[in-house]
């Protein structure tokens, strides 16, 4: 389902290539729907609603990037089409779907350009309230929810997204009601299920919640996953049964093959994180691993010579993760993708954070020399992690502006 908002009988068009693309999509043949999409487009590169069935099959494969860029082309070809806005703002807003995820302006732009195409469609309401959730802009989110249902009350993905809302906005009451409502005009709709099971949680019945969980991982296990699983960690956690609480973890943890050997540790630790906390485990963590963190390096910096030279070392290290991290979240692909791909942005990355770490290292003794009247400066661990830091910030907006404009360009 690429957005909420679409019925399912929207994708049972007969007739043609183009319905049994539709057909295809609906039924979950992807590379059929791709194959079809891409045959049709050879011959009529602006038949735009093909280009936009495309968008999703690439999208519901999780090439969200080719998915986005179909969408966009679509929606030059043909301003006007709802549902090339709708692909793109829900592409958008699954590229972004991270803890530290920022949402594009453009999923809001598209949302509220359908909107205003079609406004008494509820599909573009749902879509809506759907970024407007990811930004936690939940009175808003709230109230183009209400509008989709009132538009359309038989229409589940309205009723969803109201149930989202609601749970979100600390409501779990109103939550379940819209995931009964969801569930009576589509019982194949399980994530209202899982829903009802986080909703089931919030209001401690934990029996319910469980039945709920059952009821997601019978009818889509791949929907359930280790999210379901934790979910019921951490309700054996809250009825004390510790043991079958860690157990759920440790299972979880033991999925990961590279970190298996420490997987009684971390099961440990995610048994109490997410059992007190939840959602907010995620924080905890951060906070705890930052505690850890500080404590090894005040430890370090107490050896002779080297110590402080270790610390600064480390800081560099956790800087570049950051950064690394912060430009695969702008589209700068550092690690991933081909590696012919990769290289050029490589090269402008170490060269751009040769050139502004020299010029920061240079400063920095130039600020010692004036201002401290330290005439014997040499470099040091804290002059080392102040050009550092400057050099990888330096690096990564240069990296940014290469990728937006030189990259695409070419």
């Amino acid at each position: 389902m690429m957005f909420r908002g679409g019925g399912r009988g929207e994708m049972m068009a007969p007739g043609g290539q183009l319905g049994q693309a539709k057909l295809a999509l609906a039924s979950g043949q992807l590379e059929k729907a791709e194959a079809i999409c891409r045959k049709r487009l050879e011959r009529n590169p602006s038949d735009s609603g093909t280009r936009v069935l495309l968008a999703q099959a690439l999208v519901q494969q999780r090439r969200v990037d080719e998915g986005i860029e179909e969408a966009r082309r679509a929606i030059a070809d043909q301003g006007t089409n709802v549902d090339a806005h709708l692909v793109l703002s829900s592409a958008l807003l699954q590229k972004s779907g991270s803890m530290f995820g920022r949402i594009p302006p453009e999923a809001e732009r598209a949302a509220r350009r359908a909107v205003q195409l079609q406004p008494r469609a509820a599909k573009t309401h749902v879509q809506l309230a759907e970024v407007l959730a990811a930004k936690r802009e939940m009175p808003a989110a709230r109230a183009e929810a209400d509008v989709a249902v009132q538009l359309e009350p038989r229409l589940a993905g309205a009723h969803l997204i109201r149930a989202i809302v609601l749970l979100s906005d600390k409501d779990p009451e109103g939550a379940l009601q819209a995931s009964d409502a969801a569930l009576r005009n589509d019982r194949t709709l399980t994530q209202a299920d899982l829903i009802k099971a986080n909703a089931y949680l919030e209001l401690k019945r934990y029996d319910e919640s469980l039945a709920a969980i059952d009821s997601v991982e019978r009818q889509n296990p791949l929907l359930a996953g280790s999210s379901t699983e934790a979910m019921r960690g951490r309700i054996y956690f809250k009825q004390r049964k510790f043991k079958k609480s860690y157990n759920v973890f440790l299972k979880l943890q033991r999925m990961n093959p590279r970190m298996r050997w420490l997987a009684p540790v971390t099961a440990g630790v995610s048994t109490v994180l997410v059992g007190q906390f939840g959602q907010d485990a995620q924080w905890a963590m951060l906070v705890l691993a930052a505690i850890v963190i500080f404590l090894v390096l005040f430890g370090l910096h107490f050896i002779p010579v080297v110590g402080p030279w270790l610390v600064a070392v480390l800081i560099l290290a956790l800087a570049g993760v950051f950064v690394v991290g912060g430009l695969q979240q702008g589209g700068v692909n550092l690690l991933s993708g081909p590696l012919a791909a990769r290289l050029p942005k490589i090269g402008i990355a170490v060269v751009g954070f040769l050139a502004v770490f020299l010029i920061a290292l240079y400063l920095v003794g130039a600020v010692a020399r004036g201002l401290f009247h330290n005439t014997h400066w040499t470099l040091d661990p804290p002059s080392l992690v102040i050009a550092g830091v400057v050099g990888m910030a330096g690096a990564a907006a240069i990296s940014y502006l290469f990728q937006r404009y030189a990259f695409k360009r070419a």
